[in-house]
């Protein structure tokens, strides 16, 4: 009895390590990330949209600009957010991502910028997420 009392802080640690160690060998689901299911929807295309779609949307669209060419919000007839891509996990930018009740757009002229935050949010769990087909682009003269 007197060994037990002297190591109880020891022996409590070790239990409570060792009850964690049996939660995540019989669960591994609780505490896996599945980068799978994340990413899913970029390998299908599912992401992607076009204009059209974008109308075809229903509930309150939050388009967030990635890129460096102003684009006013009536244009698209939506909520348009000027975000720099740097800045977008700032918590003011990822409240106004999370509180918005329908889709969220990212769009840029830089394609692989806007794979990049969307793949970024996605993994943070952004659900309703799209990449809108640069919109900027066919307003562009030929040089």
């Amino acid at each position: 009895m007197k060994f037990l009392k002297q190591y109880r802080i020891i022996l409590a640690v070790f239990l409570l390590v060792l009850s964690l160690v049996l939660i995540r060998a019989i669960s591994p689901g609780n505490f896996k990330y599945d980068a799978v299911k994340w990413a899913e929807p970029s390998a299908t295309g599912s992401n992607i949209i076009n204009e059209a779609q974008l109308d075809a949307m229903t509930g309150k669209k939050l388009l967030v600009d990635l890129g460096a060419e102003p684009v006013s919000g009536s244009r698209f007839g939506n909520i348009t957010v000027k975000m720099d891509p740097g800045s977008i996990l700032d918590k003011p930018y990822m409240k106004l991502i999370r509180k918005n009740g329908g889709p969220v757009i990212l769009y840029s002229e830089d394609i692989s910028e806007v794979a990049r935050i969307w793949m970024i949010l996605s993994e943070m769990g952004v659900r309703d997420l799209y990449i809108l087909l640069n919109p900027l682009m066919r307003n562009k003269k030929p040089a």
